[in-house]
């Protein structure tokens, strides 16, 4: 049964389906929003702490449009991280994996379920107390390791994609399984 299927899911191929779809735990938006009170903190109190009367003249007006400025570029801009959170995802289907990233320009790939040869799960004490942890892919034909970093509860995450992968093996849905065209080669195969 899919959980957290959303409107960024991917283009789908002929009869596949999408078992589930994570992202990053919210928790990777804590140093973000860590930065964002110190960048509002900050000049805010600075800001106030400029007389209210400076060179003969009212500062009122100008504090107001530098605590306005400030707040506009400092929630603006933790509103871009958290749309570029909100729009990565780590999408298993019948087929494959797609992981998807990018909020303007959107990065998509896939792991064909066949190609993948090792799957772990890493959950380091900080990341289990918060139920996250990483899952490590591992296909044939990929540079080295792909990464799921911080996904919710990986271990269920990780029992679905072995059981996914178990189902497209059993059902037959590789690439050996894909029926040849009849002609000399299917029946020379067939004759040996």
């Amino acid at each position: 049964m899919p959980h957290h299927v959303g409107d960024m899911a991917p283009q789908l191929l002929a009869g596949e389906s999408v078992i589930a779809v994570e992202r990053q735990h919210v928790a990777v938006l804590v140093p973000a929003a860590a930065v964002a009170v110190v960048c509002l903190g900050v000049p805010l109190v600075l800001i106030q702490l400029v007389p209210s009367h400076l060179f003969g003249g009212n500062t009122g007006m100008v504090k107001a449009v530098a605590d306005a400025v400030v707040a506009v570029l400092v929630v603006g801009w933790f509103a871009i991280r958290v749309l570029r959170w909100r729009c990565q995802s780590y999408t298993l289907t019948t087929h494959r994996i797609v992981l998807s990233r990018g909020v303007i320009s959107r990065v998509t790939e896939s792991i064909a379920l066949d190609r993948i040869q090792d799957t772990v799960v890493r959950r380091p004490f900080v990341e289990r107390l918060i139920g996250a942890g990483s899952v490590e892919i591992q296909s044939a034909g990929r540079d080295g390791t792909e990464i799921l970093h911080l996904v919710p509860h990986p271990n269920r995450f990780y029992t679905e994609i072995l059981q996914a992968i178990e189902d497209y093996r059993r059902l037959g849905v590789t690439p050996e399984a894909v029926e040849e065209p009849a002609g000399p080669t299917a029946q020379r195969r067939g004759g040996l």
